[in-house]
């Protein structure tokens, strides 16, 4: 099973979705991306038409979207991904939204669904908008590291940093470079999954700068689970 992620940096559904098909994805979250036209295999959510979240399920899979719990940022999205493996999915793009922006709203999602997360195989992916590098470097605050904790209760591993062994803000392959820039990298598109699945991981790759540079400011990451 392959799932990706990316933040598209707006456009069409039907424009930038086939970009990603080289990688034969079983599912894909797919940020800032429009509505689509027609789609038998996505799911789509948002309140602007240009710019949403889409969740696609292919391959032999389908994404069903369970009920939204009060409270959520509303790109936080609780899916059912049924198919050969079968599982919970929080697709995630956080924003800069009161009360709880960035990390923080992800934090508040995880701890909304800790009952269905805990109860069955879970991945939470997306666009956290996060990264420990920018932690407030203060006892219990709501930071990315407090995430990377919450979730290691809840039995989920970073693929990323569980494949590369790297430690979280020590990463050597950027997601996201801040204004198009080579020179400002940041990892923070993420994907948790089961620490039970950690060692069927057979990949976890990111896309590079020069492949990715005019299609958007983020890389597509796409994690592979034998």
């Amino acid at each position: 099973m392959r799932i990706a992620t990316w933040n598209c940096c707006r456009g069409k559904f039907e424009t930038k979705t086939p970009l990603l098909d080289p990688f034969e994805a079983d599912v894909i979250v797919l940020q800032e991306v429009a509505r689509p036209v027609a789609s038998n295999d996505a799911l789509w959510f948002g309140t602007n038409p240009r710019q949403g979240l889409a969740v696609v399920a292919r391959n032999g899979y389908t994404a069903h979207a369970l009920p939204v719990r009060r409270g959520i940022q509303r790109h936080i999205v609780p899916i059912q991904i049924t198919g050969p493996r079968s599982f919970f999915l929080l697709a995630v793009w956080s924003l800069n939204e009161k009360p709880h922006p960035y990390v923080r709203a992800v934090i508040h999602a995880a701890r909304r669904y800790q009952d269905l997360i805990r109860a069955r195989p879970s991945v939470i992916v997306g666009d956290f908008n996060s990264n420990v590098r920018w932690d407030r470097k203060r006892k219990g605050s709501h930071d990315h590291s407090f995430l990377v904790n919450l979730l290691t209760k809840f039995g989920l591993v970073s693929a990323y940093h569980h494949f590369h062994g790297e430690t979280q803000g020590a990463e050597t392959r950027p997601t996201y470079y801040s204004l198009w820039k080579e020179l400002a990298p940041y990892h923070l598109d993420h994907c948790f999954l089961p620490a039970a699945w950690s060692d069927a991981l057979s990949s976890v790759t990111v896309g590079n700068y020069a492949d990715w540079a005019k299609f958007s400011d983020h890389r597509p990451m796409v994690v592979e689970i034998a």
